[in-house]
This record gives structure tokens, sequence and C-alpha cells, in this order.
């Protein structure tokens, strides 16, 4: 049978004892009790690590990560983020597990952090699960992993099928991290870390001849390997050895390019996107490159005055727009504004035709033209000012409707009818409503509807049934990090359906699901194919009310 993961918990956990002690012990004693485990363990599970169907190199790379350098997961900036996510901490208990670093100082590391919050949290697996995850699964769940990474070796990668898709890293963790004790979860972390941190095993020591079978004369080392072994990947019954080079793909980063030093009166100056992009991405385009211009060493006295005062539609564009889709507004400084307000204005072309323009008109817009031209600066200012914020509140557009629709239709799958979430009625939490993520991604993927306000949900534009005459389904997405808000929540939620007096085909008060918002998440990966291996909607589901 494959070697259980427990087992070399086990070992880990005997030399950690030995290695963090209140009374530290003297070194010679501390590397005469760590050899006595060794081989005492090695000794026990001898038959174990010999059988046929157990992967005798993976459990020694278990016992010294740091020696499998032909992997890279990947995982390293953010496995605080990741594993949070599996266990659905709540807020205290994220944050208390971000501030491990502080006590890295006292044998604190990340495995122990969440070995300890597990144990508040009573995170332990069934009893049908418990403890039975083996080294060579995990050994070929992070193996998955590492194929996909550019930096693991060419040898790593050459296991990758022709036709395999990049894994989900979040749910081969996941499946992992729940099989196991919070002891188990805190080794499994230190293996994907490559760091056992406090646990130290000694890379190679003699053996006592009572142990090698051997005369005291023939000496016996024991030894760990001092490179990773060819990686190999069991799929099924079929064994595939990887192929080429074992060193990283990139064992440094790359140095900078030297390149010949410019001028100080050379810089480089950005040319804007335009104001309103159609068809084309200024990003990629080459319309957008960037421009060389030369530059004086010293900053100008005073910079030339345009020639003509900008039009009102072109002053007030950049407020229009939104700061993504507009570049920021390319004129004079502010102190030649005055200047600029006694510049000759361009003529419309209705203007210029005498003859349309009575004599009399004509005098007044010379004494206007007079009388702009000797007025005070800045009574000009105010007085555009004025006209801008006039312009804008008449465009003001009327209030949009609470309920946000959208296509409904999944954009997921060919067949939209199988989306359990198409054409339905999501009712938010507050906590959700900040969370793009989920607003602009999920939501629509799913052709979904959602309200965000309780109040809302008595308007005339809240859908009750489809084109096609079905009711709306409704649900109601919470974030269970956040468990008080969540209730408060689901609390005001149940008064204000109750209130409103929703009934059912069988004239019953109307049930409205709970679930929490990762269920999208898990939704979309079954539209695309995928294959879960457990029902997302028991595991998301949280209540009705």
């Amino acid at each position: 049978m494959p070697f259980p993961f427990v087992y070399v918990c086990d070992l880990l956990d005997k030399i950690e004892g030995i290695c963090v002690r209140d009374v530290p012990l003297l070194r010679k004693d501390r590397v005469s009790r760590t050899k006595d485990s060794l081989i005492s363990w090695f000794m026990t599970h001898r038959w174990r690590i010999n059988a046929q169907d157990t992967d005798s190199s993976a459990v020694l790379m278990m016992l010294k990560p740091e020696k499998q350098t032909d992997r890279e997961y990947g995982l390293e900036e953010h496995l605080e983020q990741v594993l949070a996510r599996i266990f659905k901490m709540p807020t205290p208990m994220y944050e208390k597990m971000m501030r491990w670093k502080e006590e890295a100082h006292n044998h604190g590391d990340l495995g122990l952090r969440l070995c300890q919050i597990l144990q508040e949290m009573k995170a332990t697996p069934s009893s049908a699960t418990a403890s039975k995850i083996s080294a060579e699964e995990i050994d070929q769940s992070l193996l998955r992993i590492a194929i996909f990474n550019d930096r693991s070796s060419l040898a790593v990668r050459s296991l990758m099928q022709p036709e395999e898709k990049h894994p989900d890293g979040i749910d081969v963790l996941e499946n992992l991290y729940t099989q196991l004790q919070p002891r188990e979860a805190k080794w499994l972390t230190r293996i994907i870390l490559k760091d056992h941190g406090p646990a130290t095993l000694p890379d190679s020591f003699p053996l006592p001849g009572n142990v090698s079978h051997l005369p005291s004369s023939i000496p016996a080392t024991f030894s760990f390997p001092l490179e990773p072994p060819a990686p190999t990947r069991r799929i099924g019954t079929r064994v595939r050895k990887g192929i080429g080079s074992n060193n990283l793909a990139h064992p440094l980063p790359t140095p900078p390019t030297s390149s010949p030093l410019l001028p100080d009166t050379v810089e480089e100056v950005k040319k804007f996107p335009p104001r309103i992009r159609i068809g084309w991405d200024p990003r990629s385009s080459n319309l957008s490159a960037s421009v060389i211009a030369t530059a004086p060493s010293a900053p100008p006295s005073s910079s030339p005055l345009p020639a003509t005062l900008p039009s009102m539609s072109e002053q007030h564009l950049p407020k229009l727009l939104s700061p993504t889709t507009s570049s920021p507004p390319i004129g004079p400084a502010l102190n030649s504004i005055p200047a600029q307000l006694n510049a000759p204005r361009k003529r419309s072309a209705l203007g210029q035709i005498s003859s349309n323009i009575p004599s009399g008109s004509q005098s007044q817009q010379s004494q206007s033209r007079s009388q702009e031209k000797h007025c005070n600066p800045s009574s000009s200012i105010a007085s555009i000012q004025h006209n801008a914020q006039a312009r804008s509140q008449l465009r003001r557009a009327p209030p949009p409707p609470p309920t946000i629709f959208s296509t409904g239709k999944c954009l997921l799958t060919s067949h939209p009818k199988r989306c359990q979430f198409s054409s339905a009625l999501l009712i938010l939490s507050p906590n959700l409503l900040s969370n793009l993520y989920i607003l602009k991604t999920l939501i629509p993927h799913h052709g979904a509807h959602y309200l965000t306000s309780l109040a809302s949900l008595s308007h005339p534009s809240v859908p009750r049934r489809t084109k096609s005459g079905r009711r709306i389904k409704k649900f109601i997405l919470v974030d269970i990090t956040y468990p008080e808000q969540t209730l408060t929540f689901c609390k005001q939620a149940e008064k204000t359906v109750w209130a409103l007096g929703w009934k059912s085909r069988n004239g019953n008060q109307e049930r409205i699901p709970i679930f929490d918002w990762r269920v999208l998440e898990s939704a979309a990966k079954v539209d695309r194919g995928m294959v879960l291996g457990f029902d997302f909607v028991g595991k998301h589901f949280q209540g009705t009310i």
C-alpha cells in the first residue's frame, strides 16, 4: 500500500521536539538524539518504504524538501491568502495568520501559525478521511502544479500531457488540506515552502555496526541524496519519467542589459492615449509608442501663449469623460489664463457672415467683446465655471433602477439552461458591493441580475418572471468570512421578504436560499466542463429565509 503521510509527520514532529525546547539541549545531545530518531524510524518503516507500490524518492524528499530544487510551485507570495480561502477563515483569524512574520524570530513560521488557527477553529476532517492521505498523492498533486510553472526544470515540465489543461492550484491544494489534521497541514505548508523551520535533519552521519550489520572496521554512512531524483509522474498504472535537464529553468534573475547613456537634456515623453478609445487598444498599438523629445536643461522663464482659447466643448470634455479613458488636459499654466482670456476668440461660421446678422446686433456684439476685453479675469473664470456646472446639471441622467440587469444568458456553457444562475436575481450583502471580481466578472458571466439594497425589493423594476413566464429564481449571496455582518443582513432580509408577502407556487411563504459567494466560482468551473468531485451546492449552502 502507499506510504501514509502521517508517518512522515510523526518523524518530523519528534525531531522538532528535540530541536525546540524550553531548555535547549547541548549540540552533541541534539545531534545524537536526532540520529537515533532517524535510524529508529527507518528501521520501523523499512518494509513500507521498500514496498513495490511506494515511491521512496517522494518520501525522502518530504524529509528534505530544500533538496527538491527542480520544482517551483509559485505559491510563496500568496500562500496565506490561499489558505484563508480554503479554510474560509473569519477576518480575525486571517489577520492573526498574517502576523506570523512578527514571531519568526521565536521559531514561528506560517505552518505553525496555520496549525494553531485550525486548532482554534476546530477544523478537522471527518473520521473517514482523517490521516488516510498518502505521501505519493501529495507528491503527485504538487508535481501537477510545478509542471505548469515556467521556472521548473525541463525534466519536470516535460511531464505535461499533450492536451492537459492548467490545473487550478487552489482546488488542488484544497483537495489536500481538507483531508489533513492541523499538525499534518503544518508540515504540508512547510513542504510547499521548502523549509522545515527548526526541524533540521543532518545531510549525512555515520552508522554504527549494529545497524548496518557490518563489521565496525567497515564504515557505513547514512546520507540523503545530494540532487533531486528524476521526476516521475504516475497516471493510473502508468509511470512516466521526465526527460531533459533537472536544473531550474531560471535559477537567477536575468541581469539588466546595458544601454548607452543618454545626455541630460534628452528625456522620454510618453504620448497620451486618445480621450475616446474605439476599436483599438492604444497600449498595444504602434500609434501609442513613446516619443523621444529633446528638453532644455533649464525650464523656460515663460511659456508661449496659445493663439486662441479652446472652445467650450473642449474645456468641459475632461470633466464629462471618466479618468480611465481621458488623458490629462494639455494647455498653458495657471498663470497664463488671464492672458489667454484676452486673446481673440474664434468666430463661428454664422458670425462670419455679416448679412445674416443685423447691424444693431453687430454693434451689441462689439460692445460685449470690448467689455470682455477689459473685464476682470477672475470673474470670467467664475462665469465659465458657473456655466459648466449649469450644463452638467442639465445633462444629469435620471437615477438608475435598483436592479442591475445582464444578458440573462450564461456565457460559460453552450447550454445556458444548464446554468443554475442564468436569469436569476441575486441579492448581495453589503460586504460584496466593493468586490469588483464578483460584480464585473462572475455575475455577468453567469447572466444573472443582482440587487444591492433590501429597500429596493419592492421597486417595480425588480423582475418577478422571465420572458417565458417562469418565476425568477432568487438567491442571497453573503461572505461567510464576516459572520456577524452576515447574520445581521440575513435577519434584515428575512423581515423584508416576509413584509412583502411573496408566495410560492403552492401558496406558502416563498423561501430564498442563502449561499456563500464562492458558489459562483464553483458553478463557473462546472459550466466550463470541469469535474469538481464534490457537491458544490451543498458545500456553499448556508440556509434559507
